[in-house]
């Protein structure tokens, strides 16, 4: 039996398929400091390119739509998502936490 991975930050997950589908174009895309995810085709500077990384509750990254339907078919939800300038953070919380 594999362990089931929690989110480090509970708010940020899609607890089923149905909530992804409808709610993952907006979730993923509105981080409060750094504009979207994808830039496009156009040029020039456009802001911070940073996109959130998504793992399902057994620990494999979710990058696409295939992704989340192996999720639903193998019960691997909650899907959560967390941002890059959260990984040290929750590192950190998790290190301390071991202590």
């Amino acid at each position: 039996m594999s362990e089931t991975i929690s989110p480090p930050y509970g708010d940020q997950r899609f607890d089923n398929f149905d909530q992804w589908v409808c709610h993952a174009s907006s979730w993923l895309t509105c981080h409060e400091e750094y504009n979207d995810t994808q830039h496009g085709d156009t040029k020039g500077y456009r802001g911070e390119h940073f996109t959130a990384l998504c793992f399902d509750s057994k620990g494999r990254r979710c990058t696409r739509g295939a992704d989340m339907q192996r999720a639903r078919d193998e019960d691997a939800f909650p899907v959560w998502w967390i941002w890059p300038d959260q990984i040290v953070p929750a590192l950190q919380k998790a290190e301390g936490a071991q202590t």
